[in-house]
């Protein structure tokens, strides 16, 4: 059996438990495993969004490109990969 101690805010920590006694049966190890591959899967994501407004942010102090241009390139973006 795992053991745990996690130092988290009681909601949370509260939160944590509910869902490995109701989707895991109890199994601690089983959801941590779940969420770390989730992670792998999609974390780079929430990086590649903070790079996004960061870009955004210092480009428009610069003032050389327009919100919609960026929302255009970026629409132009995701057909390009999702096509």
């Amino acid at each position: 059996m795992l053991s745990l101690n996690l130092n988290l805010p009681q909601n949370i920590e509260k939160q944590f438990w509910n869902i490995v006694h109701g989707n895991y049966q109890g199994d601690s190890e089983a959801a941590i495993t779940d969420f770390l591959k989730l992670h792998e899967k999609y974390g780079w994501k929430e990086q590649l969004l903070q790079d996004v407004k960061s870009v955004r942010s210092e480009v428009r102090k610069k003032g050389g490109i327009s919100e919609k241009t960026i929302e255009n390139a970026v629409k132009k973006y995701r057909i390009k990969i999702s096509g």
